[in-house]
């Protein structure tokens, strides 16, 4: 690795942003690594982004975009049922979680695909040891003194200008944004996080009843809905990208034990756990002579507007629903997050909201004061228009 990759000189005038040649260099060792290197589309993928935002190009950065010039779809190619670069993303995502994760690489300048993003981002690591390297310096020239008493008292002012600067930079570090803030509660544990996805049988299958058994888990995940898919692919990489380790289960293998001792994102509203927490919460899933689900707002229970007819064929569904729910499992004393739509599309915005910085500022407008350490949930909308759900809307919330 040159010399100049992921260090920053002192001089004052020197830009200290990530300079072209170092970030091209920094990309030909992550894709000569492992983790790229046999894969020829996903090394397209990231080659493409990265260059286009050298060129200045970033705003090109859209998937359809993507899917034309890397992937060879046409231009009119239908997004809503090709996922092609949305796939490829989560997957660039877990790779370079895992290349940054390797000892010998933490020094190396960092190349990141954020969440509910194709525009790569390019950060300098070790800045922390920057401040107090700088401020280290300073110690040394101003402890060089003959006096004993002289000697310790500019030792103890040196100590409180150290810890004043690491203080400093913690607080500027300090998660401000609203996804930091609705996800510090699990980033802050120490144990690994279980991701535990719901049946792969469809909700349109179950409304109503009981779930058919899923016991066959050796090919469950294989026949994951692309809602559930992609889903996890956005969790997984929000994780990886904050340096998380997570589990991957299924309901039928995951017993209340597995619950008790690390936090847990609960995806899906035919999941078994997901079902259990939320029957004690204000909102829940409700069904409705197996030809429905809606939610239950138990404040006001005879609202059913929030409704999905599975009746209905996909092309007609114009509207779906969805809860995200944040609590402290009083069974279990961890934090648990729900992700679960009545539908696919509901499951998917609601994927999305919670893994994209921008939509999650949505709800800094209706949050309290303090409520990034409240217990919460939200239930959204999403409009649904020829089979592809948009953005998700927040119809109402509860703060605890």
């Amino acid at each position: 690795m040159s010399s100049n990759t992921g260090q920053r000189s002192s001089g004052p005038s020197e830009d200290t942003s990530p300079q072209p040649r170092a970030i091209r260099e920094q990309l030909a060792r992550v894709l000569h690594s492992s983790f790229f290197r046999k894969s020829q589309r996903y090394t397209a993928f990231l080659r493409f982004s990265v260059e286009q935002v050298l060129a200045g190009q970033s705003d090109s950065l859209k998937e359809r975009t993507i899917g034309t010039a890397v992937f060879g779809r046409p231009p009119d190619y239908d997004t809503g049922v090709d996922h092609v670069v949305r796939s490829a993303a989560g997957e660039i995502r877990k790779r370079l979680a895992q290349y940054y994760q390797v000892p010998t690489t933490a020094g190396e300048l960092r190349i990141d695909l954020c969440p509910g993003s194709y525009i790569p981002q390019f950060s300098f690591p070790h800045q922390k040891a920057t401040v107090v390297e700088e401020v280290s310096a300073a110690v040394q020239q101003v402890s060089i003194t003959r006096n004993p008493f002289r000697h310790w008292t500019t030792a103890g002012v040196v100590a409180v200008m150290v810890l004043g600067a690491i203080t400093a930079f913690a607080l500027i570090r300090r998660p401000q944004n609203a996804l930091d803030l609705f996800w510090n509660p699990v980033f802050s544990s120490q144990n690994t996080v279980v991701l535990c996805v719901g049946s792969h049988y469809h909700l349109r299958e179950v409304a109503g009843g009981p779930a058919p058994s899923d016991a066959a888990s050796d090919t469950a995940f294989r026949s994951l809905s692309f809602a559930s898919a992609s889903t996890v692919a956005r969790l997984t990489g929000l994780l990886q990208s904050r340096g998380k380790q997570y589990q991957l289960v299924l309901p039928s293998v995951t017993t209340f034990g597995d619950l008790q001792h690390r936090p847990s994102v609960l995806i899906g509203a035919n999941n078994k756990w997901t079902r259990r927490l939320a029957d004690t919460l204000r909102f829940s899933f409700n069904g409705l002579a197996g030809q429905s689900l809606r939610i239950l707002d138990r404040q006001n229970p005879a609202r059913n507007d929030w409704c999905v007819n599975f009746l209905l064929p996909h092309r007609a569904i114009t509207r779906d629903y969805a809860i995200v729910s944040r609590v402290r499992d009083p069974k279990t004393e961890q934090t648990t997050v729900i992700v679960a739509g009545l539908d696919r599309w509901g499951t998917l915005a609601a994927g999305e909201f919670v893994t994209d910085a921008g939509q999650m500022q949505k709800l800094q407008t209706s949050a309290p004061k303090g409520w990034g350490s409240m217990n919460m949930q939200l239930v959204l909308s999403t409009e649904v228009i020829d089979g592809v759900s948009g953005p998700a809307k927040i119809l109402a919330t509860q703060f605890w």
